[in-house]
């Protein structure tokens, strides 16, 4: 038969307790809560994001040093800065495949006249189709349209953008 006194709790010693780091815990956490944004973020100046002429359009040019770091420091708490997708983001593509291989419009709307001699290539490419473009060593068709999927090339000129 169980005691009842077996499941009260004890009074445990002072001496007899482990040590927890308490103050230095809740100091530390703190510190890092009333840090500012700016610490772990990169901050931008204006003059490194903003031309001269907008700034002249905007008046921000005619703000004193002051002013200006007020206006940045506000920013960086506030914003992101917008990046610039690079163009890998979005490869090139066959989109409509024209009069049986004649002409290319590609995912840029670009279209693009194929070589006389590579039209039955361009034909056989269904849509939508992969492609990069490198140059070629032909004047008159100066561009190769190149299919990643096969790695088959064809020779084009640019008709329009």
């Amino acid at each position: 038969m169980i005691k009842k006194e077996e499941f009260l709790p004890q009074k445990i010693k002072r001496s007899q307790r482990p040590f927890v780091p308490h103050f230095p815990v809740f100091f530390l956490s703190c510190v890092v809560a009333i840090l500012p944004t700016s610490f772990l973020q990169a901050d931008f100046l204006l003059d490194d994001v903003m031309p001269k002429e907008i700034q002249i359009k905007t008046g921000v040019y005619n703000l004193n040093t002051a002013q200006k770091e007020a206006l940045e420091s506000w920013l960086n708490q506030t914003f992101v800065l917008k990046t610039t997708p690079s163009q890998t983001t979005h490869p090139l593509s066959v989109l409509i495949n024209i009069d049986n291989g004649q002409r290319l419009q590609l995912s840029d709307n670009s279209i693009w006249q194929i070589a006389p001699s590579d039209v039955k290539t361009a034909a056989l490419w269904i849509t939508p189709v992969p492609i990069t473009i490198k140059n070629s060593s032909d004047p008159n068709y100066p561009y190769l349209l190149v299919n990643t999927l096969s790695n088959h090339s064809v020779k084009a000129k640019k008709l329009s953008y």
